[in-house]
């Protein structure tokens, strides 16, 4: 079809300035720790690479990459470490809508010009060593981010290269002549979501009930994902990070759907606040505990019990 997937006059999801995507890192401060770490530079004034203060080197000369499309990066970054994910986290933020994405990255050759990039610049950090690898790769999105994703999901290298994929309410399509999301639009998603079910990826989804009136909404791709996998999404009422609430849940090999309540922008924007409930799922390393954390959370669980001795809780100097 020729008609554009994104009219920003008459949706309800893409109409969200890249501006206001950008501000909401103080709402989810409650519940989220606040990630510190260094923030590098990268060719591209809109790519910018992180490594958490918190990051654990690994042996074999190997780290986890994580690359988002869309959001504010320090509200990615603390939902990585609410998250435990122990990897370089790179954050992609252009000015626009979903064509601002897709644009620059239906250049095949950019996104493996980040992923070499982003290399190139841990390497030269003194605590790196310079023969450093990317082990697992996982990209996830939010919103407009899918423009990126759908380009570079059109390459088999990349999806062979690409371990794992999360999309945060971010996958939107132009609705076909039999009122279904266009096939050429989604057919890339379906490939990876198949090889997901088949335990050879992981591809997470999440969606809201905001609807779109002139194209396919998240609720009705993801309903479009669950039909080509021949999965039934079972009904649920359960509370997620923040306030995420989720009303229908599916799940088939190591393909993931959260459908969640709320039709209205702030209910969109919910997807990109609490992602760490989507990123924990990610197959990327974790960070492992210091061993103090884990000798004061065993002796919390061990004294629950018995919450009357006061002297219980209360841990020895050398903790």
């Amino acid at each position: 079809m020729s008609r554009s997937i994104i009219n920003p006059v008459r949706t309800a999801v893409h109409w969200l300035p890249a501006a206001l995507v950008l501000v909401v890192a103080g709402r989810a401060v409650g519940q989220l720790p606040v990630a510190m770490g260094r923030q590098i530079a990268l060719s591209n004034a809109a790519w910018k690479l992180f490594i958490p203060s918190t990051y654990q080197q690994r042996p074999g000369d190997v780290a986890d990459l994580l690359v988002h499309f869309h959001g504010n990066p320090q509200t990615v970054w603390n939902n990585a470490e609410y998250a435990h994910i122990n990897a370089v986290i790179v954050t992609v933020n252009y000015s626009g809508l979903s064509s601002a994405y897709s644009t620059p990255f239906s250049d095949a050759a950019l996104f493996q010009s980040l992923v070499d990039e982003a290399l190139a610049k841990v390497r030269q950090q003194a605590d790196f060593s310079d023969t450093l690898q990317w082990d697992k790769l996982a990209v996830s999105s939010f919103s407009a981010g899918y423009g990126a994703v759908r380009e570079i999901l059109k390459s088999a290298g990349y999806r062979n290269q690409i371990d794992a994929l999360l999309a945060a309410d971010s996958l939107y399509a132009t609705t076909a002549g039999d009122g279904t999301p266009l096939d050429s639009q989604m057919s890339d998603y379906k490939t990876f979501a198949t090889l997901a079910k088949n335990g050879d990826k992981t591809f997470l989804f999440s969606h809201s009930q905001v609807p779109t009136y002139t194209y396919e909404s998240t609720m009705e791709t993801g309903d479009e994902l669950l039909q080509h996998l021949g999965v039934s999404a079972t009904s649920v009422n359960a509370n997620g990070l923040g306030t995420l609430h989720f009303y229908r849940k599916a799940q088939s090999g190591n393909f993931r759907l959260w459908g969640a309540t709320g039709a209205d922008g702030d209910a969109h924007l919910e997807h990109l606040r609490y992602i760490g409930e989507f990123l924990k799922e990610l197959p990327l390393a974790k960070q492992i505990p210091e061993p103090s954390t884990l000798l004061l959370s065993a002796l919390t669980a061990a004294c629950l019990p018995r919450r009357r001795n006061r002297r219980c809780l209360r841990p020895s100097h050398g903790i």
